[in-house]
Protein backbone atom coordinates (compact mmCIF):
# COMPACT_ATOMS: atom_id res chain seq x y z
CA UNK A 1 0.00 0.00 0.00
CA UNK A 2 1.20 3.30 -0.71
CA UNK A 3 1.61 5.92 1.73
CA UNK A 4 -0.53 8.99 1.48
CA UNK A 5 0.39 12.06 3.27
CA UNK A 6 -0.96 15.49 3.02
CA UNK A 7 1.19 17.53 0.67
CA UNK A 8 2.29 13.82 -0.81
CA UNK A 9 3.04 14.14 -5.02
CA UNK A 10 2.09 10.72 -6.29
CA UNK A 11 1.62 9.07 -9.83
CA UNK A 12 -1.13 6.84 -11.01
CA UNK A 13 -0.72 4.24 -13.72
CA UNK A 14 -3.71 3.60 -15.46
CA UNK A 15 -3.41 0.91 -17.91
CA UNK A 16 -6.79 -0.69 -19.92
CA UNK A 17 -9.31 -3.04 -22.00
CA UNK A 18 -11.55 -5.18 -19.53
CA UNK A 19 -15.11 -5.81 -21.13
CA UNK A 20 -14.07 -9.44 -21.02
CA UNK A 21 -10.87 -8.25 -22.76
CA UNK A 22 -9.18 -8.26 -18.91
CA UNK A 23 -5.96 -6.90 -18.11
CA UNK A 24 -6.86 -3.75 -15.82
CA UNK A 25 -3.45 -2.28 -14.07
CA UNK A 26 -3.65 0.35 -11.27
CA UNK A 27 -0.48 1.28 -9.61
CA UNK A 28 0.74 4.23 -7.58
CA UNK A 29 4.32 5.61 -7.27
CA UNK A 30 6.20 8.09 -5.94
CA UNK A 31 8.50 10.25 -8.54
CA UNK A 32 11.54 8.08 -8.38
CA UNK A 33 9.94 5.14 -8.39
CA UNK A 34 7.99 6.17 -11.62
CA UNK A 35 11.70 6.88 -13.07
CA UNK A 36 13.06 3.46 -12.22
CA UNK A 37 9.65 1.59 -13.95
CA UNK A 38 9.97 3.64 -17.27
CA UNK A 39 13.78 2.45 -16.72
CA UNK A 40 12.77 -0.54 -16.47
CA UNK A 41 10.14 -0.70 -19.17
CA UNK A 42 7.61 -1.77 -16.63
CA UNK A 43 5.76 1.72 -17.97
CA UNK A 44 5.18 1.83 -21.92
CA UNK A 45 4.27 5.38 -23.50
CA UNK A 46 0.66 4.19 -24.31
CA UNK A 47 -0.07 4.07 -20.48
CA UNK A 48 -2.06 6.93 -18.78
CA UNK A 49 -0.42 8.66 -16.01
CA UNK A 50 -2.34 10.56 -13.34
CA UNK A 51 -0.59 12.74 -10.82
CA UNK A 52 -2.14 13.20 -7.76
CA UNK A 53 -1.85 15.67 -5.08
CA UNK A 54 -2.58 14.33 -1.67
CA UNK A 55 -5.28 16.90 0.21
CA UNK A 56 -5.51 15.26 3.56
CA UNK A 57 -7.94 12.69 5.04
CA UNK A 58 -11.49 12.72 4.99
CA UNK A 59 -13.66 11.66 8.21
CA UNK A 60 -15.51 9.06 6.49
CA UNK A 61 -17.64 7.72 9.97
CA UNK A 62 -19.46 10.23 10.38
CA UNK A 63 -20.89 12.35 7.43
CA UNK A 64 -22.17 15.99 7.20
CA UNK A 65 -25.62 16.66 6.81
CA UNK A 66 -27.08 19.59 5.23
Amino acid sequence: MAKMVKGAKRYVLLRGKDDSGDDIVIDIFTRKGLDVALMEGRVDEKDQIVKVDVLGRVPLKNPRRP
